[in-house]
């Protein structure tokens, strides 16, 4: 890993996030290139939000560690519960987030949920498929576990993947430079020109979602100044944009302009007049 000081760092702040005995504080050690966060096979090692840095590539990740986060109706300490609200809040003020998954266990119910929780902070998410060096076939899972997420998570475009052994130090950089071309990805601005090509390539395409039998149709596209890659869309019809319409609309855009695994935000605009030109 690269170090080296300097004022001028770009800043990423970074959180991990996690089951309990996923290797969270292992990867937060690994990354830091020191022992600070307690690692083992006890349940709970980390009790607090551990904050450390280090630099990367002219960029100056301020890192956390978290708390194991189990479901709800596993938690029975008043204390966890504060813990699990704490991390909430984190993730909410982060830019990245590292979700990791223990392979031995695969993904569950509870990874779908964090990944959820992060999606809808607007926050760019990295599932994190932690201890390969366990397998005996770590092509096959990752082949598996691509198609598995492709056919049965439809925010499949919104995350983006990888696969390390945090104990190991395998692939760890490899999930560093993703992050670092994630965030020139949210930076991204599109001109004019190139949102206009979008739409007549959608028209040529003439597969846009029918609802009730009637076609819902972008008219024009307007890029907003924020944080994220923001968005108004304004439509032919005069209701509110269909849900089908809208995740046609999102997922035809990530792959036009290759923007798979950053947040973007779409903000519908109906016509007072859908048959104005």
């Amino acid at each position: 890993m690269e170090m080296q000081m300097s004022s001028n760092l770009s800043k990423i702040d970074l959180c991990i996030i996690g089951k309990p005995n996923s290797g969270k504080s292992t990867l937060f050690n690994k990354l830091l290139k020191k022992y600070i966060s307690n690692v083992g096979s006890q349940y709970g090692l980390t009790q607090n939000l551990i904050k450390d840095q280090f630099e990367f590539k002219n960029h100056l990740f301020t890192l956390y560690d978290t708390p194991g986060l189990r479901r709800k109706n596993k938690i029975y300490d008043t204390n966890e519960e504060k813990r699990n609200k704490e991390v909430t809040k984190l993730i909410k003020n982060v830019e990245f987030v590292i979700l990791l998954i223990d392979v031995i266990e695969n993904i569950t119910k509870q990874d779908f949920r964090l990944a959820d929780l992060v999606l809808k902070s607007q926050k760019s998410i990295f599932l994190v498929f932690n201890k390969i060096d366990l397998l005996d076939d770590q092509l096959k899972f990752k082949k598996q576990t691509q198609q598995f997420l492709e056919k049965n998570y439809s925010k499949y475009l919104t995350i983006n993947l990888d696969f390390i052994s945090a104990k190991n130090d395998t692939k760890i950089l490899s999930v560093l430079n993703k992050i670092l071309k994630n965030k020139k990805l949210i930076n991204s601005k599109l001109s004019k020109p190139d949102l206009k090509n979008f739409l007549n390539t959608l028209d040529k395409k003439n597969k846009y979602p029918k609802i009730k039998n009637i076609e819902i149709r972008p008219k024009y596209i307007v890029q907003i100044n924020k944080q994220i890659l923001y968005f108004k869309v304004f439509i032919n019809s005069k209701n509110k944009a269909p849900k089908l319409f809208c995740r046609f609309l999102e997922n035809s855009f990530r792959n036009h302009f290759k923007l798979k695994g950053v947040p973007i935000v779409f903000d519908f605009i109906s016509s007072k007049n859908p048959f104005a030109n």
